[in-house]
Parts: structure tokens; C-alpha cells; sequence
């Protein structure tokens, strides 16, 4: 961050002139003794001279240093002094100058006129000039010490910005407190007037600066030191926005951790202009929040093009700019550009959240080179959780990402997906290793990028939604998924220990609801806990080849629906072929195909309670004799028949 501080400074020097009384023995040099002090510390070091005797008003030239100077101008050649705690001595018209003719002084007011260079600033001239009196400079020199003149002894305003240099005052002028609010003409103090770092704190007297002295985007970086201003340097609201200019504030100048980067800012400098590769810069953000701790590194609206990929460590989140579910926002808000790992499946995850509450938020990540053919183009997963706990993804559009969300390679407990829209080509969402209670809310996955014949043909026969394997009481609730082969899948996970697999999921789904599936919901193996679901709802618009809303393979499964609906072109609603229990209550049947049963039980137990099926289309229910027990209960017919052999039958109150 930088201040442009507007106010006065003063370099004063005084003369101290030796002349004979008597004319003739005048030589024609002049010995010019000066103080040069910045405010009341004097100046030390090398400095360039220019020196010429002027009239009253600086229109004319009597004598310069080099003799060029004319019309008061300055001379073209400087002399070289040393200035030593303030003091230096010259001979104006030594043998390196023109000597000073006698003549110059028969003129009534005469003046000197004095320029300085310290070497890094620009020549400037020290006014006023100084009308010489032989008396009245030594008199001058001896009643007036060094660093007399302090802002006590300068009226309101009396410096103004006319009167100072570009450039000339620096830190080493000016005296602890120098400048005060009295001292300062409003807006005369503005950038070019300071040297770089040339205001620090020990130069500001308390409440010396306060918005009426600040000219407006007079402060930038140069003019500050570091930690040069503090509180106790700034007036009450001292500090407005029309004193700052835009951009001039950074982190690096704040005495405090934002947790927040933006990671278009310098140090990072990410474009966002889809060409250049912005891969680097964003991790460097990345890993600069993490190191401090964690926090937010914001990327603004933008096509970020990323050529391999980003991990998000722990404690850290990438955010973009949306804060609800977005649609069609490629190239809008915050589009990530997804290139890397053309053609396999097993390269790096597009973005690896690593470590415990890594965060993906509010962006778009888009494949623009993908094909809209049959099959279409692998690449590695999109997202991929990388082993931590609490990693979190939400209001995020995958527009077509070949697989979706990665949370099954690594354990990734108590995992959060929320707001996620999209079309991921293959699966969407896989989840194992998951030992304690993730949750999957607000799903939409449906043809955001193209419903172009191929694609919609490849996901009918292949793409899965949900991919569940070992979770423990996982949550997934209002859910959607459109044109997939299988909607959710439950199987049993192919980590092994000493026992076996690990196993499968249990846990409870409400509001889901698979559009046009082939399978809606495919189950082998569970624990033994089951899936819960409320509120489901499966329909087949005619995509696919098997049109099944519940299927059981062999397998141990358990599952318990209550609260369906099963509609569209579905060959068979439920097919039961597994060893474990299905509950099915409280659904309805709105059609299915006349020769093969609604609901067929071929294995394991079930219980089918206050069902409704639509009128005389054949056979409601058939359960067949190698399922162990079944009861139907309480179920309305409306003219359709039941076949029931199992082992052990329980049938009652059901209505024809």
C-alpha cells in the first residue's frame, strides 16, 4: 500500500557573505556559507550546485556559475559540494567560475538564486531567492542555529506545492514531528513531491494527517515506508475513500492475516482469459493460504486454462463467484478450462481436494475439448477427494466432466456435496472408504451440455449416477439424475481385509428421483442396516434396453423403500433376485409390460404392504419358490393377479 502525504516541507539555506569595506580591495569572489537542513535535521552527503545572481523579480541574469544561466534560467554546468551536518562551503567565482564583477552589485536589489541535486532527485530550486545584504546575511548566519526553523515557526499553509521540487524532500529532511496539520496547505503534498520512503513514522506528528491534507490518489506505494503509519499517526477518520487510490491497498501492507487471496492479484497474477495457462498461479495462492493457516483463494469471473491440475490443501478452500447452483455457465462467472489426461481414466484428478476441509465452491469446470461422439473421450476424474476429512464441494456446475466426483479411491469421512449440477459423461458421483456419515444433497445431473444422439445413447447404456459402495450412514437427499444407464448402484466395495470386502453402504435417501434410467436403482450388496428411501421416483422415458426400476442381482442386500412412484415405458418395476430383504410399501405402479410380472420375487425375503397397481394389466405380483418368506399385505389389485409360492407366505387384506 502507498501514501501520497500532501503538505509543506521546507530546505531552507542561509548566506554568510564576507565583503571589504572598501572597494578596491573587493576581490571578485564571494565566499558563500550555507545550512542546508531538511525541516530541523541537517542534510549530509554529496550534492550538485548551480548558483546565479538575479534581479528582483528572476527576469534577468547578473552572474552564473558557468555563465550560461539566462533570463534567471538555470545554468547549464553544476558544481560539485559536500554538504557536512548541514554545512558547505563555496567560492561563487573561484577559478572554476566566472569571476563576480563588481558591477553585478551597482544594481539596486540584487538576488541569489540556488539550485540542488542530491544526487537521486532532480534539480531543485531553493526559493525564494536571497536578496544580499552583506550585514543582513551575516546576521542571518549567526542569530539563526541549525534546525531553528521547525513548524512552529511556519504559518498555515506557508509551503505550498509550487515551492518544492519533485522529488526533494526525502525522510533524512525532515525532523521527528516535523509535520503538523497547521503546518499543511490542503492537497499541496502529492506524489511527485515525495521521494520513495520518504515519509516514515517517527517524521508524522500524532493526527498530523487527516483527509483534508491528502489530495485525492496522492498516496502509492513508493512514498511509504513500510509500518511507517500506525493509528497513532492518523486523525480520527482521517483516512476516506477519495484519498485512496484504486488498487493501491495490498495484503502485503496490512499488518494483519485477511485469510483471503485473490489470485489475480500480484504476487500470483492469474489471467483468466481461457489462453493463458493459469495452473501455476492458482496453486501458488493455494499453497500460500495454506501455509498461513488456511482460508479462501478467490478467483474472480474468468476462463481459468489449467494444463494439468490443482490440489487444494487442507484447511483451504477455492472459491468462485457462484453461490447457488448455476446452469449453462460455461465461459460465465468462474469457468475452470479442464485439458489434461486426454484419453485414460487413471491420470491425475482435474482438482484434488487434500487433506481435512478442503473446499471447492462456486465455479464451473468444463471439458472444452471433449466430443460429442460415441463413445466420447475419457479423462481422469474431475474432482477427486485426496484422503482428508470434512472435504466439501458445493454450487458447482461439472459440465461435462467423463467422470464426475471422486470420493471412493481415498477414504473421505464426512464428506459434504451440495448444490452440484452437470453432465458427467460416465459416473457421477462414487463413494467408498467412507467410515462416518457423509452427506450428498441438491444433485441435478441432466444434459447441461448437449443432448446431441451420441451422447445420449452412450450414457443410456453406461453412465451411472450414484456409484455406492462401503458408507456408513451416508445421507443423500433431493436428488436427480436424467438419461442415465443405472441411477444408483450398491455394491460391495473391492477393498479387502482380513474378512473379505469391506462391504457395502447403508445409510438413507429421501427425494430421489431417476428420469428416463434404464435401471433405476441396481443392488447386490449393502450392510446389513439396508438402504432407507422415502419419497423415490423412477421412470424410463424409453432410453436403454432393460426399462427396470428396482433390480436385485445375487448379492445380500437390504433395502427399504417406502413412498414410490414407478412410471413411463418400465418393462418391469422390481426385480428381486438377491438373498436379502426388500421392503416395498406405500408405492404405486402406474404400468409396466402385460407379459411379465410388476413386481417379481425370485430369492431372499420380502414384504410388499399397501401397494396400488393400475388397472387389469396382468400379474401385480409373482414371488416364486426359492424365496426363503414373503408377505403381502394390504394391497390394492384393481383387477391384476398375485402368484405366490414362496417357502413361507403371509397374505392378507389384499384387495382384488
Amino acid at each position: 500500500m502507498s501514501l501520497n502525504a500532501h503538505g509543506h516541507l521546507w530546505i531552507a539555506a542561509w548566506l554568510v557573505m564576507a565583503l571589504p569595506a572598501a572597494q578596491s580591495q573587493v576581490p571578485q569572489a564571494i565566499t558563500y556559507q550555507g545550512s542546508l537542513t531538511a525541516g530541523a535535521v541537517p542534510y549530509s552527503g554529496a550534492g550538485l550546485f548551480k548558483f546565479a545572481l538575479v534581479n528582483s523579480n528572476g527576469t534577468a541574469t547578473f552572474w552564473s556559475n558557468d555563465g550560461s544561466s539566462v533570463g534567471g534560467g538555470q545554468p547549464n554546468q553544476a558544481i560539485t559540494n559536500v554538504v557536512t551536518r548541514g554545512l558547505f562551503t563555496v567560492v561563487l567565482g573561484d577559478p572554476n567560475m566566472p569571476p563576480v564583477s563588481a558591477t553585478v552589485f551597482t544594481n539596486s536589489d540584487v538576488r541569489l538564486r540556488i539550485w540542488f541535486n542530491d544526487g537521486t532527485n532532480s534539480f531543485a530550486w531553493l526559493s525564494p531567492d536571497q536578496r544580499l545584504t552583506s550585514s543582513g546575511f551575516a546576521m542571518m548566519a549567526a542569530s539563526v542555529p541549525n534546525g531553528a526553523v521547525t513548524s512552529n515557526n511556519l504559518a498555515a499553509g506557508a509551503v505550498s506545492t509550487t515551492s518544492i521540487a519533485a522529488g526533494a524532500i526525502t525522510s533524512a529532511q525532515l525532523a521527528v514531528n516535523a509535520v503538523t496539520t497547521p503546518a499543511l496547505a490542503n492537497g499541496s503534498v502529492t506524489a511527485v513531491k515525495l521521494a520513495p520512503q520518504a515519509v516514515t513514522s517517527p517524521a508524522l506528528a500524532q493526527g498530523a494527517v487527516t483527509s483534508a491534507n491528502l489530495a485525492l490518489a496522492s498516496v502509492t506505494t513508493p512514498a511509504i515506508a513500510n509500518g511507517a503509519i500506525t493509528a497513532a499517526h492518523l486523525a480520527p477518520n482521517a483516512v476516506t475513500a477519495s484519498a485512496i487510490a484504486d488498487g493501491t491497498i495490498g495484503q502485503s501492507k496490512l499488518n494483519f492475516q485477511a485469510g483471503f487471496i485473490n489470485a489475480r492479484n500480484p504476487p500470483f497474477g492469474a489471467v483468466g482469459n481461457g489462453t493463458n495457462d493459469d495452473t501455476a498461479a492458482i496453486q501458488s495462492a493455494l499453497n500460500s493460504v495454506a501455509a498461513d493457516g488456511g482460508g479462501i483463494v478467490f478467483l474472480p469471473r474468468g476462463n481459468y486454462l489449467i494444463n494439468s491440475s490443482l490440489v487444494v490443501p487442507a484447511q483451504t478452500s477455492l472459491v468462485g463467484v457462484w453461490r447457488a447452483p448455476s446452469t449453462y455457465s460455461q465461459n460465465l462467472g468462474t469457468t475452470l478450462l479442464a485439458v489434461a489426461g486426454v484419453g485414460a481414466t487413471n491420470g491425475s484428478p482435474f482438482i484434488t481436494l487434500q487433506g481435512n476441509n478442503s473446499t471447492l465452491e462456486g465455479v464451473t469446470i468444463y471439458y472444452p475439448n471433449q466430443v460429442t461422439s460415441n463413445p466420447p473421450t475419457p479423462y481422469p476424474w474431475a474432482i477427486q477427494g485426496g484422503g482428508g476429512e470434512n472435504v466439501t464441494i458445493q454450487n458447482v456446475l461439472l459440465v461435462n466432466p467423463y467422470l464426475g466426483i471422486d470420493l471412493a479411491t481415498h477414504g473421505s469421512a464426512r464428506h459434504l456435496v451440495r448444490c452440484v449440477y452437470g453432465q458427467p459423461l460416465l459416473v457421477g458421483i462414487a463413494v467408498d472408504q467412507c467410515y462416518d456419515i457423509g452427506r450428498i444433497m441438491e444433485i441435478h445431473f441432466w444434459p447441461f451440455w448437449t443432448q446431441n444422439a451420441n451422447i445420449v445413447a452412450f450414457q443410456s447404456a453406461n453412465a451411472v449416477t450414484f456409484d455406492f459402495m462401503r458408507t456408513d450412514w451416508e445421507v443423500v437427499q433431493d436428488v436427480f439424475s436424467w438419461g442415465y444407464y443405472i441411477g444408483a448402484r450398491f455394491r460391495a466395495s473391492a477393498i479387502t481385509n482380513a474378512s473379505g470386502s469391506i462391504g457395502g453402504m447403508n445409510g438413507q435417501m429421501s427425494n430421489v428421483n431417476f428420469d428416463n434410467v434404464d435401471i433405476g436403482l441396481q443392488l447386490r450388496d449393502t450392510q446389513p442396516y439396508a438402504i432407507h428411501i422415502s419419497n423415490l421416483n423412477i421412470a424410463n422415458a424409453g432410453g436403454g434396453t432393460n426399462h427396470i426400476g428396482i433390480q436385485g442381482l445375487a448379492g445380500s442386500a437390504g433395502l427399504n423403500v417406502n413412498g414410490a412412484t414407478f412410471w413411463g415405458v418400465l418393462y418391469q418395476p422390481v426385480s428381486w433376485a438377491n438373498s436379502g430383504l426388500l421392503t416395498l410399501s406405500n408405492a404405486r405402479f402406474l404400468g409396466w409390460s402385460p407379459s411379465l410380472p410388476c413386481i417379481r420375487i425370485t430369492s431372499g425375503r420380502a414384504i410388499l404392504q399397501n401397494n396400488y397397481f393400475t388397472d387389469n394389466i396382468g400379474v401385480a405380483i409373482s414371488v416364486t419358490p426359492t424365496t426363503q418368506r414373503v408377505m403381502v399385505l394390504g394391497n390394492m389389485l384393481c383387477g391384476n393377479t398375485v402368484s405366490l409360492n414362496a417357502a413361507v407366505t403371509t397374505s392378507a387384506n389384499n384387495q382384488p
